[in-house]
């Protein structure tokens, strides 16, 4: 039996109607594979999210450090996930949930063998950005933080890869995150040690993705993205995006997704 593609993400304190509209879209993707969601025990309506053929596991606070949000915690969850199955799979996607639909199956784009991170707009920088440059700073310092300041932001909503190199990408984020600095506003703060890690080469060769290809990062762009004629929404090449997140920045393609999948 030919190993088949795994999708994790983690669904804490959410409803059905938050997930929803992931959940649908991922049914009529094509996707074949095997979705894993981590559930808190303030998820609710689990049956209904259960109706789509997912697995639904619980959300384990000791697996990480005290003190990290469900953005650090989640990553804990997926390395220790894939380290214990007897039969890794193909390929993996770890996703954000309530921010993402999928238009067609995101296992269907030849995605490289190794690791391949979601660029966001880049016209947006590390240091241009209060967010980012924050969590770098704060939990690596500002060292860390000057070497990666001129960097285009890499998402840590969505990132797609072999078994063994997003295995080893979790071992070296995981690692990185602890000890946990705390500090305000720092529940994103997974994402700043993202970018120091794949920027300055620390888990080797990664592929970057802008939004001229599969997955469609809608954060900092400007406007609401170009649909077809099907109201898919388009990357900046002109064609149908394969992933598309962080879709409630966007109050027209927020409205018109939630219509859709009501």
């Amino acid at each position: 039996m030919a190993a088949r593609d795994l999708i994790l993400g983690t669904a804490a304190g959410y409803h059905y109607g938050d997930v929803r509209p992931f959940l649908r879209s991922l049914d009529g993707s094509g996707f074949s594979g095997r979705c894993v969601l981590f559930v808190s025990e303030t998820t609710r309506d689990l049956a209904r999210m259960a109706d789509h053929h997912v697995a639904l596991l619980p959300l384990r606070a000791d697996a990480a450090p005290d003190g990290m949000s469900c953005n650090a915690l989640r990553h804990f969850l997926y390395r220790d996930y894939l380290r214990a199955q007897s039969e890794p799979p193909a390929r993996v996607l770890l996703t954000d949930v309530r921010d993402v639909v999928f238009q067609s199956d995101p296992f269907a784009p030849a995605w490289a063998e190794g690791l391949t991170c979601a660029v966001e707009d880049r016209r947006m920088t590390i240091g241009t950005c209060p967010h980012n440059s924050r969590w770098v700073r704060l939990h690596l310092g500002d060292d860390a933080l000057a070497r990666v300041a001129d960097r285009p932001i890499l998402c840590s909503g969505t990132t797609v890869g072999g078994a063994g190199a997003v295995l080893a990408y979790l071992d070296a984020l995981t690692e990185k995150m602890a000890p946990f600095t705390g500090g305000e506003r720092m529940a994103g703060f997974d994402q700043g040690v993202h970018n120091v890690l794949v920027h300055t080469g620390a888990l080797g060769p990664v592929t970057l993705t802008d939004n001229a290809g599969p997955i469609l990062t809608l954060g900092y762009t400007e406007g609401e993205p170009r649909l077809d004629a099907e109201g898919f929404a388009l990357n900046e090449a002109g064609q149908r995006a394969v992933i598309v997140h962080q879709y409630d920045r966007k109050p027209g393609l927020f409205r018109r997704i939630r219509e859709k999948y009501a």
